[in-house]
């Protein structure tokens, strides 16, 4: 058996002391999910059910799908319910007294509740009334509050729309490529997304 030579040795350890250092700022990329970064998801209010037959479920599938997105950044701790942030099922301001309650079951800082405002269809007559377009419009506005705090942190409103075969089917699943690949699917998931970003660079800032 030969001895490593001194010089071998040396390339040896500074390769390995890179490797380390490397993964230690890998690691320091990735914050910890502290409880200061908690954050839970209620169900959505609709305001108007009957706009949205068609779909799975947008009350809990919205919310399901946004904290998932949430949770794939690594920055917080997401944990989601079917109830309305609501003792009545009507989206009221929560009171401080509420959101401490809440915060207390469910060990969260934040919470996040929304309300889809309008899903509607508008047909647009054209070339003379020989054709029609129809355009599904789609408005969602999202409460970001500070639990124990007992605050509204910030209101969002995000809207978009979809053209051309606007019906989604409600056997296509909320979450399913199949959902996706529809029009009015694929302006759902492009919402949530963008409410994803809003809300995790809003939060993320806050100490």
């Amino acid at each position: 058996m030969t001895l490593i030579q001194p010089r071998l040795l040396a390339l040896f350890l500074v390769s390995v002391m890179t490797f380390v250092s490397g993964f230690c700022a890998a690691q320091a990329l990735i914050p910890a999910r502290d409880s200061g970064r908690s954050v839970l998801l209620t169900g959505f209010a609709v305001a108007h059910p009957t706009q949205l037959i068609d779909i799975d479920d947008i009350a809990l599938g919205f919310p399901r799908e946004l904290a998932r997105r949430l949770e794939q950044g690594q920055q917080f701790s997401v944990r989601s319910t079917p109830e309305l942030l609501s003792f009545n099922w009507q989206l009221n301001p929560p009171t401080p007294k509420m959101l401490a309650q809440v915060a207390e079951t469910y060990k969260a800082r934040y919470v996040i509740s929304g309300d889809v405002r309008n899903a509607g269809i508008r047909i647009q007559p054209l070339m003379f009334g020989l054709w029609e377009k129809k355009i599904r419009a789609l408005d969602v506005e999202i409460y970001v509050y500070d639990a124990q705090a007992g605050t509204l942190i910030e209101s969002f409103k995000f809207t978009g729309s979809a053209t051309g075969d606007v019906l989604v089917g409600k056997d296509y699943s909320f979450d399913g490529e199949a959902f996706r690949f529809t029009p009015f699917g694929k302006a759902i998931d492009d919402l949530i997304e963008q409410s994803a970003q809003a809300i995790s660079s809003r939060l993320i800032v806050r100490p």
